[in-house]
């Protein structure tokens, strides 16, 4: 039977470092929602504040909800303000509202995790709940939260259109919808065992620029770091992390210099690190996890003086590509940002969403104008695949 929505549901809030895995699938299913992980995600990035909320009704486990608290800067956001001539946005309009983001330093949370892409940190145990009643549980959480902590604004975050369905609720509650970069999300054909198949799947036009990508990466090795690899390289892999967080339009929270080797110790056979090299110097790196059905992008570092002669991001998206078909994987979440370059190489874009509310009622009545101007930036859509020639067709 289903629960209904004038249903008592009771949470029982955790920071997450005291987390004790309150039932024994919290080890089991996709990585990111597992306990050991979110454990280990808390210990790791000690920057943010990490809660889990338990809820419950009838005796039932019905949801975990994976809430991060961190300080904010409005700034962030002027990447997501139309801009040229064309727009509808005049700059009247964006003087304002450039203002009005600068003045927002906020102490926020957030219904998801921002160290991965995707996770919109809602791991439900039942399907006895409908959508409506899943968001008068999020609703509910985030205000319990919202009771036991001090936060300006709650942002819920990495959705994708059929996670709205009944949102409707939350809308009337003072939350403000817009559509935030899409996901990056690249299929992995079944009939792939080589980069090569991949290869003769693409048509001659993009297949020419991947073997020019490789011809100027030929002097690029590439390696599988181990943990005392990263950690002779720390310094090394931070600063090219950090070369892409500093050229990042936006950007909620960064990791520090011991997150690479941290997680290599806490998941030696599911997390990462390949380093790209010019003559034994370090120049370009890419994190992954491999969970059950999906390789997942986490983190790319890069020396940009370097990148346009030997191709260096784009070796490294192929490199993910090939990996992700040696592993046997279905899927490969590329991310976000950089999306058309990523279509060129077969990704799809996945829109996705966020709500977001201040606690206080008067700069909420001026987030509503804000959201409806917020845009990601628009992109070409590229079609590699011989299949999609053939549709288009």
């Amino acid at each position: 039977m289903f629960y209904q929505q004038n249903e008592k549901f009771s949470f029982q809030f955790n920071l997450v470092g005291k987390y004790q895995n309150p039932d024994n699938q919290s080890n089991s299913g996709p990585l990111f929602e597992q306990g050991d992980f979110l454990l280990h995600a808390a210990k790791i990035n000690p920057q943010v504040q990490h809660f889990i909320t338990e809820v419950s009704a009838k005796g039932e486990v019905l949801a975990h909800l994976y809430f991060q608290i961190m300080p904010f800067k409005g700034s962030e956001l002027k990447s997501y303000i139309p801009q040229g001539e064309g727009c509808l946005f005049n700059k009247t309009m964006g003087a304002i509202v450039d203002l009005a983001l600068e003045r927002v330093n906020w102490n926020l949370a957030v219904l998801g995790n921002v160290f991965v892409t995707g996770d919109n940190g809602q791991y439900w145990k039942t399907d006895k709940l409908t959508d409506e009643v899943k968001w008068k549980i999020i609703e509910e959480a985030s205000d319990f939260l919202s009771a036991q902590f001090k936060f300006d604004a709650l942002l819920i975050s990495d959705l994708r259109e059929e996670d709205l369905a009944g949102h409707e609720r939350i809308l009337s509650s003072g939350y403000r919808l817009f559509e935030v970069e899409p996901d990056l999300i690249f299929d992995i054909d079944p009939s792939w065992y080589t980069f090569n198949d991949y290869l003769s799947s693409i048509v001659s036009k993009y297949r020419v620029r991947t073997k020019k990508v490789l011809k100027n990466g030929t002097k690029l090795s590439v390696k599988d770091l181990d943990l005392p690899n990263i950690q002779n390289q720390e310094k090394e892999i931070y600063q090219l992390y950090k070369n892409v967080m500093n050229n990042a339009t936006f950007k909620l929270a960064e990791i520090n210099n011991s997150y690479f080797q941290n997680f290599k110790k806490a998941y030696p056979k599911q997390f990462f690190v390949r380093g790209f090299y010019l003559d034994e110097k370090l120049v370009g790196l890419i994190s992954y996890f491999k969970d059950t059905e999906c390789l997942h992008l986490n983190f790319i570092g890069l020396d940009y003086s370097l990148n346009r002669e030997y191709s260096i991001y784009q070796r490294i998206l192929y490199d993910a590509i090939e990996q992700g078909i040696l592993a046997e994987k279905k899927q490969i979440h590329f991310g976000r940002t950089a999306s058309e370059i990523k279509t060129s190489v077969g990704a799809k874009p996945v829109k996705a969403y966020s709500f977001l509310k201040h606690n206080n009622k008067i700069p909420n009545l001026a987030i509503r104008p804000l959201t409806s101007y917020l845009k990601p930036e628009p992109f070409e859509v590229r079609h590699p695949f011989k299949s999609e020639q053939k549709t288009a067709l």
